[in-house]
């Protein structure tokens, strides 16, 4: 029965440390209005150097938005999951 009681109160004295660590909300001191704008980058070009990638721009998680109907992106996919990117030819944005 003494076990038992221990338990309970070791149990009950964790579940109000864990809880009482949780805060209670609050306001908050400040407000975001609007986000500040993405910038754009223009891709590089590749150049003529072999096989090129030495210009490359990396691209990990952004989007490559074409400027000119006809262009063509250069991009080459790690296995680490990395990205990077040059122009072939035409124009393209980096957002």
């Amino acid at each position: 029965m003494k076990y038992t009681n221990i338990k309970q109160i070791a149990f009950t004295a964790v579940t109000g440390l864990f809880l009482s660590a949780c805060g209670g909300g609050g306001g908050s001191d400040f407000t975001i209005v609007n986000p500040p704008p993405v910038a754009e980058v223009k891709v590089p070009q590749c150049g003529t150097e072999v096989p090129g990638r030495a210009l490359a721009a990396d691209v990990t998680g952004k989007t490559i938005q074409k400027v000119d109907d006809g262009a063509e992106v250069r991009i080459w996919h790690s296995p680490d999951a990395t990205k990077v990117a040059c122009m072939i030819s035409g124009e393209a944005l980096i957002k």
